[in-house]
């Protein structure tokens, strides 16, 4: 297949930049800068959408249900509707009961092969499993090919010590129908999996078991096969589309995919991940290909987004499963020959500004939202007292609209200071954000507690901002439990250091990773253990707080951040807003290839410092705050005890540690294994009471510490007072909040995000 992998994409993109004479940062800047849309003449659309949760369990061979196939439909519909200008009855969505084998058949022939001419542009779109079965072709390698697992394709009796059919719709298939359509436009996405892993952790994976996972022992020849109905339709679609011979499909598919472009969530051999970002849940290829084409307003090609979407999957697998051994690199797949690659996404140009939401309906003065340009890692900030401004075809402010709750991705609001009529489709972006006072680390319970989970509950109840929950639950932030003999060898055989012990209280991630230095000694009680572990979950649970406040791509004030190995002078990573960009990044400045804000590996003991640049006309207060592996959140910036708080002067560069400080200041990159996080964050007020519990803090250190980073022994309490200054700021600004919700302006605050691995 004409596969375009990772490091060749990154490859192409680089060299069609080069040519250019372009940074990836600079194409960045002007795909995301206010533009007008050119005359053009509008394409007929469709699309097809297929999403299943709840797959029927047929035997005793129970596999997962689903929980986000079906948001994926909603956000691509929405997405397709107001970006891109499908009208709403150009889209045919099949979700859970509706999408038998059967059913998605009958609606790609009717709804988009009959329909389709050239020049017309077709979307297909499956979330649910996928699954593999024998090839009797052998068109790759390993002798399988994947499949699509509609509602009603169960494995069969006795499996896995016995083969048979299944009724899955195979690659080959939808190597047919896609060559049956009579238009070049046409673009497959497909969030499913193919290499039967089914959960790790709480997480679950999009894959049903298939060919691969039959135990053979008493049978080496049995297989799982495609269903004589699917090789009988196999034939007939290659009659139609005169396709001779098994022969000559085999050498065509080898060939890559027959027209237009495939995007796939990950490749053949590793997991599509379906998770949950606060009460959504959603694929998460799905989420972040949606929301970055919500964000989206140049005419960028398919290669480019992809290098994006790439690149925020990563980050968030790293973020949230540092040490899962999750792997998951969205690939795409072009016809050989074709400059498809470099076609705009969908073969179509999105609406020019960027927007965080869109008006679904109005009624009066409350108006219904969807949040599809939302980042996941935000959305708990986008419920009561957010406020998003009203914008027109040209990004200017028309009005305001004032959350006043939210469910998944759909909220509902108050209309004000509308200057003219609002309707369905009008774009909305993101002015103000609302952190609420309830906020809580919600721990799940694991079944390796035993009878000790009521003590559990109880003991975690008793801290505050702290929940406990079940494990069914879908928002669970981490989860408590102990060492068992399995998870051990599990560590061990991926060379965790240091190895907890089996039988000792720890903490996980939802991937079911092992939190640094969580793990205490076997026959510790829960009572004791989790006493032990206030400190870290309050840490945790600021961090979570914190992260909240990332409006990188949404922010007006323009600054920029870069991580810098001191050894050289190399910048390894930066990041900077763009709605407020003014200048060039760092890295352009230096006149260095653009970067992304995930850094390569650092290796322990490398000395780092951070540069903040001020684009803005006015002054900035600058922090940073460090995010250790373990979770310890460290201030770098404003040094505690030293009395003052300068703010950084318009068009000033800062570095962090100062070198004018000596030595007695410098930041070396330490701890375990696993991924750190620096959090850049600018304001155009005075960080007063977080600066003040800094004092407080140095003084209880002694004169020894002060002027040195410090690790936060109250760090949500820390947050706390963060979030107030910058509520304060906020509210300086004359935007309105709710009483106890602490609001975050986007012209007053920007809050960066570079990640690093230590290794």
């Amino acid at each position: 297949m004409f596969l375009v992998k990772r490091r060749q994409l990154l490859q192409i993109v680089g060299s069609a930049l080069a040519a250019l004479g372009l940074s990836q940062v600079e194409v960045e800047l002007l795909a995301l800068r206010y533009a007008k849309v050119l005359a053009q003449n509008t394409p007929r659309k469709r699309a097809l959408l297929v999403g299943i949760n709840r797959y029927v369990n047929i035997g005793n061979y129970q596999w997962l249900q689903l929980r986000g196939a079906v948001n994926d439909v909603r956000l691509q519909k929405e997405l397709l509707v107001h970006r891109f200008g499908f009208a709403t009855n150009a889209i045919l969505t099949l979700t859970d009961k509706e999408a038998t084998r059967e059913n998605i058949i009958q609606a790609f022939e009717e709804h988009l092969i009959q329909w389709a001419n050239p020049g017309d542009v077709v979307v297909f779109h499956f979330s649910g499993h996928g699954s593999q079965v024998a090839d009797r072709e052998r068109i790759f390698r390993d002798g399988r090919v994947s499949t699509l697992v509609p509602l009603d394709s169960p494995l069969p009796a006795g499996y896995p010590n016995k083969g048979g059919t299944v009724q899955d719709l195979t690659g080959h298939t939808l190597w047919l129908l896609m060559q049956a359509l009579n238009t070049e436009n046409v673009t497959f996405v497909l969030d499913s999996c193919h290499s039967g892993g089914a959960r790790k952790g709480i997480l679950k994976m999009r894959s049903r078991p298939g060919d691969w996972e039959l135990n053979r022992i008493a049978d080496p020849n049995i297989q799982l096969l495609a269903s004589p109905q699917e090789q009988e339709y196999q034939r007939q679609l290659m009659e139609l589309t005169q396709i001779r011979t098994p022969e000559e499909l085999a050498q065509r598919r080898k060939q890559g995919v027959p027209k237009g472009v495939m995007l796939a969530a990950a490749r053949a051999d590793q997991a599509a991940i379906d998770a949950s970002f606060g009460d959504t849940a959603a694929g998460i290829f799905t989420y972040v290909l949606t929301r970055y084409l919500w964000q989206q307003t140049g005419d960028e090609s398919v290669s480019q987004v992809m290098v994006s979407a790439t690149a925020t999957t990563d980050r968030i697998l790293e973020e949230y499963f540092p040490t899962a051994g999750l792997v998951q690199q969205p690939e795409f797949n072009v016809r050989a020959g074709s400059q498809n690659s470099q076609e705009a996404v969908y073969f179509l140009r999105a609406q020019p500004v960027p927007a965080e939401a869109v008006v679904t309906q109005v009624q009066g003065n409350q108006v219904d939202l969807f949040l599809g340009g939302i980042d996941p890692r935000t959305l708990e900030a986008f419920g009561r007292g957010a406020i998003l401004t009203i914008v027109d075809g040209q990004g200017k402010e028309r009005g305001q609209v004032q959350i006043e709750s939210r469910q998944e991705l759909i909220a509902r609001g108050k209309l004000s200071q509308a200057g003219g009529a609002i309707a369905s489709g009008t774009l909305l972006q993101e002015r103000s954000r609302a952190i609420p006072p309830d906020l809580t680390l919600r721990i799940g319970l694991d079944s390796s507690l035993g009878e000790e989970q009521a003590a559990a509950k109880q003991v975690l109840q008793g801290i505050k901002r702290m929940e406990a929950v079940s494990l069914d639950e879908t928002d669970i932030h981490y989860f408590l439990g102990r060492v068992t003999t399995a998870y051990y060898q599990q560590l061990q055989a991926l060379k965790v250091t240091p190895l907890p012990e089996v039988g000792s209280l720890a903490l996980f991630s939802t991937a079911a990773d092992l939190i640094p230095g969580s793990a205490g000694i076997p026959g510790e009680s829960v009572t004791d253990g989790v006493k032990r572990l206030q400190a870290k979950l309050k840490s945790l649970l600021a961090a979570k707080l914190v992260k909240l406040t990332l409006n990188a791509t949404s922010s007006r004030l323009s600054v920029a951040a870069a991580m810098e190995a001191v050894d050289g002078s190399q910048l390894v990573a930066e990041s900077f807003t763009v709605r407020g960009a003014r200048r060039s990044s760092l890295s352009q400045t230096r006149g260095v290839r653009g970067l992304t804000s995930n850094a390569q590996k650092i290796k322990p003991g490398t000395q780092v410092q951070f540069l903040v640049q001020n684009n803005e006309l006015v002054p900035l207060y600058i922090s940073v705050l460090l995010i250790s592996v373990d979770g310890t959140l460290t201030v770098l910036s404003p040094l505690p005890g030293t009395g003052d708080n300068p703010p950084v002067t318009p068009r000033q560069t800062i570095q962090i540690p100062d070198p004018n400080r000596g030595d007695r200041y410098k930041f070396k990159v330490g701890g375990e294994p696993g991924m750190a996080e620096v959090l850049v964050i600018a304001t155009t007020t005075p960080l007063t009471k977080a600066v003040e519990l800094l004092r407080v803090l140095a003084t209880e250190r002694g004169t020894n510490l002060r002027g040195t980073p410090v690790d936060l022994t109250q760090p949500d309490e820390a947050i706390f007072s963060l979030l107030d200054d910058l509520d304060e700021g906020s509210r300086g600004s004359e935007a309105i909040s709710p009483a106890g919700i602490r609001q975050i302006d986007t012209r007053q605050m920007a809050a960066m995000s570079i990640t690093f691995e230590v290794r």
